[in-house]
């Protein structure tokens, strides 16, 4: 046989080999319509759209390369034709958007860990809560409704029949339930946005009252003459000013319900930002914990979250699904040292910060088109970068502040423009 022959052959063998190779790829997957919900890309609008679901295995379950979406505490992923409605809505709900959020990490920041991540492991309706040492907590013992969270990998601390059974990260959605509001957040708590911006200015505006009067006082003591009914006024207005402060401050904590709904309830499954807020989570548990739920960790899970999603209005309510408040991505909200306490884990400050920073990061990366430069730096590569820098102990001030910038030392292609430009951030958040 001549060498032209043999070469044909190979051709053909290998033309061969292609088309078997992509007959089984076509094999393995079988894709899937189902309707799931669209936000709208303004307003708080939804709809019920049509969407393939892409790389399902051929098994008729919700479950694929990526995902396996299963019933609570169960081990076989949800059928597609099961008899309960509801659950295969949800399950095609998050089936599909945890695909739309894996692909942003994939394509957009170009997560090698998430490209490379075994297939996640997706519990809907599951009320138990979660153990490290026995992965579902007695359910009778403690029961959660309207949450949903990121699970770490781990092991049963005492094998089972002779086998330690171990599971990698999961994502679990608990069910909605209608709680009244009242019980949930008694009266006298005050958080309500009047009362918490009261808090804000309190101290500065009782100190600049108390100041006005040492100062004023010294001052006509300091006069040839004391006009004392000058000083009298004087106080009078200043002190006037301290009860009001502490007043209004006393009265706006039973204020709480104008800004509440009578129920809270929400079905965290049907709601696409929670899902891509929980992938978020896993896409950076290379370095921060799932299990701790810090302003630092959760701002920088919305972050992600809103850039999948491309929307200024965060977890707004959605009808029949969802009272949840929303968060804003153009908050004006300053920097305090309260929002470094867990309590305020669910606050927009850290969000709006980090989308102030790719605000002004695309203006400079705008003016450096013009002049023919390079940007100054991929904003989403730049706060990726950022989460080496932390853990689940870092707080805003001291912490991501630092490591923007040390992300920016490391991506940045000017440093100094860089920096300045994120300190110029920092300062317009109040964090001088």
């Amino acid at each position: 046989m001549t060498t032209q022959g043999l070469s044909l052959n190979k051709i053909v063998l290998a033309f061969a080999l292609a088309t078997s190779m992509n007959a089984m790829a076509a094999e393995k997957f079988c894709e899937k319509s189902f309707d799931v919900l669209i936000r709208d890309e303004k307003g708080d609008g939804y709809s019920f759209q049509n969407k393939k679901l892409e790389k399902l295995f051929c098994n008729g379950r919700f479950e694929g390369e990526s995902f396996k979406i299963v019933n609570g505490t169960e081990d076989e992923a949800i059928k597609l034709d099961s008899e309960n409605a509801e659950l295969v809505k949800k399950a095609a709900n998050v089936y599909y958007h945890l695909t739309i959020a894996k692909q942003f990490w994939i394509d957009s920041v170009k997560s090698e860990y998430v490209g490379k991540l075994p297939q996640i492991i997706v519990r809907l309706d599951i009320t138990n809560a979660f153990s490290n040492v026995r992965h579902f907590k007695n359910a009778e013992l403690e029961k959660n409704y309207n949450n949903a969270w990121s699970i770490p990998e781990g092991k049963m601390a005492r094998p089972t029949n002779g086998e330690q059974k171990t599971w990698f990260k999961e994502i679990w959605f608990s069910p909605s339930k209608k709680l009244l509001t009242s019980e949930l957040a008694p009266p006298s708590d005050g958080n309500n946005p009047i009362h918490e911006s009261l808090l804000l200015i309190k101290d500065p505006l009782v100190e600049m009252n108390k100041n006005a009067i040492i100062y004023g006082t010294l001052g006509m003591l300091a006069a040839s003459t004391v006009n004392q009914s000058a000083l009298t006024d004087m106080a009078i207005k200043n002190l006037g000013s301290l009860a009001v402060i502490y007043g209004l401050v006393e009265i706006t904590k039973y204020m709480d319900h104008w800004f509440m709904n009578k129920y809270y309830y929400i079905d965290t499954a049907m709601i696409p930002e929670i899902i891509y807020h929980e992938f978020a989570h896993i896409a950076m548990s290379d370095t921060l914990k799932t299990v701790h739920s810090v302003p630092v960790i959760e701002g920088m899970a919305d972050y992600f979250a809103a850039r999948v999603a491309m929307r200024r209005q965060m977890y707004e309510k959605v009808e029949d699904y969802s009272t949840n408040k929303s968060k804003d991505t153009n908050s004006k909200m300053m920097y305090h040292p309260y929002l470094e306490g867990a309590w305020n884990a669910t606050s927009d400050f850290t969000l709006s910060l980090l989308w102030l920073g790719k605000t002004d990061f695309e203006k400079q990366n705008a003016l450096r088109a013009k002049k023919g430069q390079g940007p100054l730096a991929n904003y989403d590569d730049l706060v990726f970068q950022a989460h080496y820098h932390l853990n689940e102990y870092s707080e805003i001030a001291t912490d991501m502040t630092k490591a923007l910038i040390d992300a920016c030392r490391e991506k940045c292609s000017s440093l100094r423009p860089g920096i300045n430009t994120l300190n110029q951030v920092f300062e317009k958040k109040g964090m001088n």
